[in-house]
């Protein structure tokens, strides 16, 4: 392991070779003056090294492991965890920017906890990001700080995007407000879009100031112990089941593509590769801001992992003749142009499926709302997730196992710890 006075030095080193920017000289700036103020480092900086391959401009990834609760070794939740590490690991290395633990990582808060979830992490070869869960708060942050993270809430800036760390489960501090104030202020001054991480979204009504303001398209959360993704007209709101309370379906991980400001999600149950993700356009239910329609034409675009390879992709829009896709370099990106001036105004099915080398397949499907003079009008909707779920989406993982008859998540009980 590096020094740890060396770690933002070899962080700053190592994005500067992952990231291309497409921002003028002054925006540039100021985006390094938010990503110097902020000294992030992932909690395996020696990791790094095994992202330089990401060549993926224009897109970032990150994979969304669900609340741990470990306990002891023998335990199902603490099997299943090196288990994802080792998919992660064989399929996802060079096609995620980061990882994330999404509080609640340990049950008790003790020592023995955290050595097992390093034990872990430490095998683990993409950057990976720690937040504090109520758990975690147990008796204090010190045992948090020294084998997941140094600080309680932090940021960096990765390609357009501007990514922060909170610490909301022992209340948001005057200090961290402010802190995140200036730093949002930053962001959006360099024209940068943020995404915002916290234990639980519970809170995000103290934040709907700086969320409203500063370009926030997505709070990505835990705690709920279930999936769920809601949509308020201006920022995605996403939560992704527990690995260590199972409350629905086999376990896995979420993946959340940002593709030119198009927020993308879906859960990955263990299981056969390749994994697709259509990354833009934008998905109706994900659309914010009310200018993410298709207008005349589009470049369909999608994410694969795998790692034999593949040996085709290709796209069918409302059933039709299937087209390939075209890989986009040597990413992992692929693409192929729609026309949606053959087409009429409104919902359009686009269903993209890969063969691997290995012979298996997978799909991915989005509806998409094509208009040809660019916009749409947005349904007034409330600010944050209440109210705002998508409800069941098979598809994405979505089983809509805790909604209501209105289709929107029932809240955590009071009865439950977090």
């Amino acid at each position: 392991m590096k020094p740890k006075a060396m770690y933002p030095l070899a962080f700053v080193a190592v994005a500067a070779a992952m990231f291309v920017t497409s921002t003028s000289a002054a925006i540039a700036q100021t985006a390094q003056q938010v990503s110097s103020t902020s000294g992030s480092t992932p909690v395996n900086p020696s990791a790094l090294s095994a992202t330089t391959n990401i060549l993926n401009p224009g897109v970032v990834s990150w994979v969304h492991f669900g609340d741990l609760l470990i306990t002891t070794g023998d335990q199902q939740n603490y099997a299943d965890f090196k288990t994802i590490i080792n998919c992660v690991n064989r399929y996802l290395k060079n096609g995620v920017n980061f990882a994330l633990l999404p509080g609640d990582n340990t049950n008790d808060n003790t020592e023995s906890e955290f050595q097992l979830i390093k034990q872990a992490t430490d095998q683990l070869q993409v950057p990976l990001y720690a937040i504090l869960g109520g758990r975690d708060h147990k008796g204090g942050t010190t045992l948090y700080n020294k084998y997941l993270e140094p600080v309680n809430y932090q940021s960096f800036t990765a390609d357009r995007y501007h990514f922060v760390f909170l610490d909301v489960m022992s209340g948001i501090s005057d200090a961290q407000n402010s802190w995140l104030t200036n730093d949002l202020d930053l962001a959006a001054k360099a024209g940068l879009k943020s995404v915002i991480f916290m234990h639980s979204y519970a809170q995000v009504s103290e934040l709907q100031e700086v969320i409203q303001r500063d370009n926030v398209i997505m709070v990505d959360a835990g705690y709920t112990h279930y999936n769920d993704v809601s949509n308020d007209g201006n920022t995605i709101y996403a939560t992704t089941r527990s690995t260590g309370l199972v409350s629905e379906g086999p376990v896995g991980f979420s993946i959340t593509n940002l593709d030119n400001g198009v927020v993308s999600w879906k859960f990955k149950q263990m299981g056969s590769w390749p994994f697709v993700m259509i990354t833009s356009p934008a998905d109706k239910l994900l659309m914010i801001g009310g200018s993410q329609v298709v207008k005349d034409t589009a470049d369909v675009r999608a994410k694969v992992w795998d790692d034999k390879g593949v040996a085709s992709v290709s796209m069918q829009i409302d059933g039709g003749q299937a087209v390939p896709l075209a890989r986009i370099g040597e990413t992992q990106m692929w693409s192929a142009r729609f026309d949606a001036t053959k087409v009429s105004d409104g919902d359009h099915r686009i269903k993209v499926k890969v063969t691997g080398t290995g012979g298996n397949t997978d799909q991915d499907v989005i509806t998409v709302t094509v208009n040809h003079s660019g916009s749409v009008q947005q349904v007034k909707r409330s600010f944050g997730p209440d109210g705002n779920s998508v409800g069941a989406y098979i598809e994405k993982g979505l089983l809509g196992t805790h909604t209501t008859k209105s289709g929107y998540p029932d809240k955590v009980g009071k009865s439950e710890k977090h």
